[in-house]
């Protein structure tokens, strides 16, 4: 009787530790698509082109946003030269803050710095409404008005990639 009260112990102690096993992992998203965590996914999964390695994935989205940024920046340069906008002058300087953000946030990765990653996304992603909110007040809706929408969705997927990176 003892060794089957044994057996029946040991047998429902791994039933249980199964099945905490498999909860804890069906809480994590799944590394074989880390844009499930983003608000974006199909935006983040055109960006990272099928990366699975989370700090890679991260790395790849943060550097196609800052190729993205340098572009939108060079159109907030041509667009100031023919309109005197305020909104304008304003995207251009939060392009180049957002710019300065995401390459300190590069390194973050590097170094595995989550929380300074965490900071340096949190202010592109607001340098990026930044902009939004001040080309609201244009007549018209303009390339740089549309630019800044697409960068603070690609911020946003960034910042969700952060939290999965691990330290």
């Amino acid at each position: 009787m003892p060794m089957n009260l044994t057996i029946t112990i040991g047998t429902i102690f791994l039933l249980l530790a199964a099945s905490c096993q498999s909860a804890a992992s069906a809480s994590m998203p799944s590394l074989s698509d880390p844009c499930m965590v983003t608000d974006f996914p199909a935006l983040c999964r055109g960006t990272i082109n099928g990366e699975t390695n989370v700090n890679a994935a991260t790395d790849v989205a943060i550097r196609e946003l800052m190729k993205r940024t340098r572009h939108a920046r060079d159109i907030a340069k041509k667009e100031l030269k023919l309109v005197d906008g305020a909104g304008v002058a304003t995207c251009l300087s939060t392009f180049n803050s957002a710019f300065d953000n995401l390459n300190k946030a590069l390194n973050n990765v590097k170094e595995n710095d989550g929380l300074s990653l965490n900071i340096n996304l949190s202010a592109a992603l607001t340098d990026y409404d930044t902009c939004s909110e001040a080309m609201k007040g244009s007549k018209e809706i303009n390339v740089v008005y549309k630019s800044a929408g697409v960068l603070y969705k690609m911020a946003d997927n960034c910042l969700a990639l952060s939290t999965l990176v691990k330290v």
